[in-house]
């Protein structure tokens, strides 16, 4: 799912494939998360050597173009791969969150559509309808 590189090496805009916890196993930077230059920097203050990050996060970072993402087919659907991660990702970003009730079912609908979007533009192999 992920590729281990060097803190020393990754960039602002790549996302962590799996959550980064301390020595003593508290959370510091969850999975999912779209590193930006303050997460580095906790990364790096707190001695964490490498982390994983998304497989083809290298190239997008690298082409920040916003006409360079692709439109989606009308028809376009997540393959059963894609929301099985992205349901890890979110599951862990609300695990703090009743998501049975207004609002917090809404903001996680949409967020999993967003992030299903953004999977299924980056190059993952979606299935039509």
């Amino acid at each position: 799912m992920g590729r281990r590189v060097s803190t020393e090496v990754i960039q602002s805009g790549q996302t962590l494939a799996t959550a980064v916890h301390d020595r003593s196993g508290r959370l510091l930077i969850p999975a999912g998360m779209v590193l930006q230059d303050k997460q580095i920097r906790v990364l790096l203050s707190w001695g964490i050597s490498t982390v994983e990050i998304v497989e083809d996060e290298h190239a997008a970072a690298n082409d920040s173009r916003d006409d360079a993402v692709p439109d989606l087919a009308a028809d376009a659907r997540p393959t059963p791969e894609m929301e099985e991660q992205a349901d890890a990702i979110l599951a862990e970003r609300f695990r703090h969150c009743d998501l049975t009730g207004y609002p917090m079912d809404g903001i996680y609908s949409i967020a999993r559509t967003q992030l299903l979007d953004e999977l299924m533009r980056r190059g993952h192999k979606a299935r039509s309808a």
